[in-house]
């Protein structure tokens, strides 16, 4: 999918844009887009990460989500510092609970099939940079920042398929939290009075997570297990700029991401100390489309 939509990006290129001016100019921005989110994770069964290698997974896929967004964007000169805050709606997805009792994912024993259509998501970030301009059609930016990124995720409306048993009452959460320093590069040129933009940004995150699984009264509630892990993960855009004035732009950008993390995965018992195991891996990917809006001072 993402190929087909980096065509559609590129090709858009041929309409008749006037680009506004090739500099930074400070400027207020919004965003409205759809974003489509994969997010799994599994533990091993004890802290050291056997017993067995995997011992349950939890895997969210198809979550789509419309986001809106507002940014504001300074500069002085070449410098800039830009901010952007966008908020998500969750309206569609599903999940997926699978654990064994083997090595390598064998001797599945329970396997639960639930709705995942609700929740939320919440992206911030602030970036400080420098433009170069190489030429009067090219441009490069550097900068550094930091980001916040937030999936408020459900299970609910179950059924474990093993035993074609409903899962009667079943509305738990997942909330992972994704927050780090970030460098990035963008390259805009000018094509056909278009301006054609590639961004990368590589983020080192903490992750920091949390699960209330509400038919467990053997937990403790609203966190019932806690995630501590982290790594790292990367951003990629390209998108077309269209001058709508010459103090406003319209951008369609094609947005993709790919996170993961690892660390520890906590239980807190009700009657019992806390149980700790091998968090193995936490993955997130998204692909997103967004139009953004820029309205220059």
């Amino acid at each position: 999918m993402i190929n087909r939509t980096l065509a559609f990006v590129l090709l858009s290129s041929v309409f008749a844009f006037d680009a506004y001016a090739f500099m930074s100019t400070p400027s207020v921005t919004y965003t409205l887009s759809n974003r489509d989110t994969n997010l799994n994770w599994n533990i091993a069964g004890d802290a050291n990460g056997a017993n067995p290698n995997v011992a349950s997974e939890l895997s969210w896929t198809n979550i789509k989500s419309n986001h809106l967004g507002v940014g504001l964007n300074w500069n002085d000169g070449n410098y800039f510092l830009n901010t952007l805050a966008e908020y998500g709606l969750i309206y569609s997805g599903n999940a997926q609970d699978s654990d064994y009792n083997l090595d390598d994912r064998q001797g599945e024993y329970m396997r639960a099939i639930t709705d995942a259509s609700k929740g939320f998501m919440i992206d911030t970030q602030i970036n400080y940079g420098k433009n170069f301009i190489i030429s009067s059609d090219f441009k490069v930016a550097l900068s550094a920042g930091y980001g916040s990124h937030t999936q408020h995720l459900s299970l609910y409306d179950g059924v474990e398929v093993i035993s074609n048993t409903p899962l009667d009452n079943l509305d738990s959460v997942y909330e992972a939290k994704w927050n780090g320093p970030q460098v990035s590069m963008n390259a805009g040129y000018r094509l056909n009075n278009n301006i054609i933009s590639i961004d990368y940004t590589h983020q080192r995150v903490a992750l920091k997570n949390y699960i209330d699984w509400n038919l467990r009264s053997d937990l403790e509630h609203p966190k019932s297990m806690t995630q501590s892990a982290n790594g790292s993960g990367s951003l990629l855009s390209i998108g077309v700029e269209h001058a709508l004035s010459n103090k406003s732009s319209l951008t369609l950008k094609v947005i993709s991401r790919d996170y993961t993390a690892d660390g520890m995965h906590t239980f807190h018992n009700v009657f019992a100390d806390n149980d700790i195991q091998k968090l193995n891996a936490v993955n997130w990917q998204t692909q997103e489309i967004q139009l953004f809006y820029r309205s220059l001072f």
